[in-house]
């Protein structure tokens, strides 16, 4: 038998994030800063609205697009946050942000093709772009510089390969909220370099002080920009897994064919609970954003707190990148005997970015409540301690 696969699948690794998860199975009374999934679950009203439309017979393929319904609300929801034309034709619904990353990948990239992106940067990026068959080139920044590029640091990692420039902002893992001057720097470069951007945009409601900025509202950047976001994390919606993206026509035209071909459509009740989730009470939304503002500070506050430990001011997301002086060594080794030791899951820095920007740094979700919270870092206190 030819046992052969291909190189795109065998040369990706698995999630280290999920691989702490798993590790944390074997012991007790764990507190899991891990995993980047809000703790609160999909309001009732969100649930009660979709479970009657699919009562009513909502349970049949959407459009390989999305919902009309969706589309129209998400259509208006955009336009008003961006000041820019979009129409139908520039909307796409994804199965979470997730798949739209990885079909947006698969639509631009040839075999070979490299995508520059500023590291830290999520640890999935890797494998959208490798499944795709391209490469992904971190750029690495520097913790003095509050985790933002520079001109100089994408200019040294350019070559005649690349063709994306991937970026995310507020950024998993460093919750930085790029400087509106950075995204000028960056669509400047983009346009020099005619590099496609693609704008992660998940977190872009979770911000506490600097609103975040879409890269797609600078200048001539409306056609070479796809900007990908999801319900997940500011409604809570995980599993349900809906996403959208929205682009210049000349990629999102070709770019259903890869949604069409891999899922069909987007689930359609997930799609009529996205809806109503848009257009609801925000409320219950503007209570789970307020509440990662306190838990993002009182956590970056006692980490500041302790000897050897350094964290950038929470600007946006759930997470924190802080370096400590104790995981420059090894990163994993670190968190494996955190958890060992005071049963306390964090993820390695190293899944990342290169070892010149996230060497000594974990990422710490704060997706648990404040007391969960004050407790795991009395639990990371009293470790840093005995190794002292």
């Amino acid at each position: 038998m030819n046992k052969k696969l291909s190189a795109c699948v065998t040369s990706q690794r698995f999630s280290v994030i999920r691989d702490m998860v798993a590790r944390a199975k074997a012991y007790e009374n764990v507190i899991s800063l891990s995993i980047g999934e809000p703790d609160f679950d999909t309001p009732s009203f969100v649930c009660e609205a979709a479970m009657r439309d699919t009562l009513k017979g909502h349970t049949h393929y959407a459009a390989s697009n999305g919902d009309p319904e969706l589309r129209a609300a998400l259509l208006d929801d955009i336009r008003r946050k961006t000041g820019l034309p979009y129409e139908g034709k520039h909307l796409l619904i994804t199965t979470g942000a997730m798949h739209g990353l990885l079909a947006v990948m698969r639509t631009l990239l040839e075999d070979g093709d490299e995508v520059l992106c500023p590291a830290p940067c999520f640890s999935d990026y890797a494998g959208h772009c490798g499944l795709a068959g391209g490469r992904l080139v971190q750029v690495p920044t520097t913790f003095e510089n509050g985790f933002e590029p520079t001109r100089a640091d994408l200019e040294a990692c350019l070559s005649e390969k690349s063709r994306v420039l991937l970026i995310n902002s507020p950024c998993n893992p460093s919750g930085v909220v790029f400087r509106p001057e950075t995204l000028d720097m960056l669509a400047d470069f983009a346009k020099k370099h005619d590099l496609v951007v693609v704008s992660d945009e998940v977190y872009d409601s979770i911000t506490f002080g600097r609103e975040a900025e879409s890269i797609a509202t600078r200048p001539d950047m409306f056609k070479r920009t796809v900007v990908l976001n999801s319900f997940s994390k500011a409604f809570a919606m995980t599993g349900w897994r809906v996403g959208y993206a929205y682009g210049p026509e000349w990629i999102m035209g070709e770019m259903v064919k890869v949604l069409s071909y891999s899922v069909a459509s987007t689930n359609t009740a997930g799609q009529r609970a996205a809806l109503y989730a848009l257009t609801g009470p925000q409320d219950e939304f503007a209570a789970m954003r307020e509440a990662y503002r306190r838990r993002t500070a009182l956590v970056a506050q006692r980490l500041n707190a302790m000897p050897g430990v350094r964290c950038l001011a929470p600007a946006g997301t759930f997470y924190l990148f802080p370096h400590i002086e104790a995981a420059e060594a090894d990163s994993f080794a670190f968190a494996v005997d955190l958890l060992d030791k005071e049963q306390v899951v964090v993820v390695p820095g190293f899944p990342f970015g290169p070892e010149a920007c996230v060497k000594g740094c974990i990422r710490i979700a704060c997706t648990v409540d404040e007391e969960k919270l004050t407790e795991a870092m009395d639990r990371l206190e009293h470790y840093l301690n005995s190794l002292s």
